[in-house]
């Protein structure tokens, strides 16, 4: 698994380009929106989001996410970062799948399935 994610392009929003050195990768741009729209327009793989709650929920804002992996360890830590950026529109999920791994983490997949309906 470390040799295809090695190999594969990571396509990387940042404000500090130069700090880019896992290849090989390709910077989104400064309207990363736009990027992802471009990205998602091309034949190929899925698009994996890792640890960003400011971009997951900007993505999912203009309907550019279409799954949500959330992962559950069994830790409290009592404070920390919100999954989703403060200001995230509500929105409906429909569980996929969920999988209890021995160590106690489970594993969740939810797709998008739309705005929040509400009354």
């Amino acid at each position: 698994m470390a040799d295809r994610l090695n190999a594969a392009t990571k396509y990387v929003v940042t404000h500090r380009p130069e700090s880019l050195e896992w290849g090989p990768f390709e910077g989104v741009g400064a309207d990363f929106v736009d990027g992802i729209r471009r990205i998602k327009s091309q034949d190929g793989k899925d698009i994996v989001l890792s640890g960003s709650s400011t971009l997951t929920s900007t993505l999912l804002e203009h309907g550019l996410a279409e799954e949500v992996l959330l992962i559950v360890s069994p830790v409290l830590l009592g404070t920390g970062k919100r999954f989703f950026a403060e200001g995230t529109p509500a929105c409906s999920f429909e569980l996929v799948t969920t999988n209890a791994m021995p160590s106690g983490v489970i594993l969740s997949a939810y797709k998008v399935a739309g705005p929040l309906k509400t009354g």
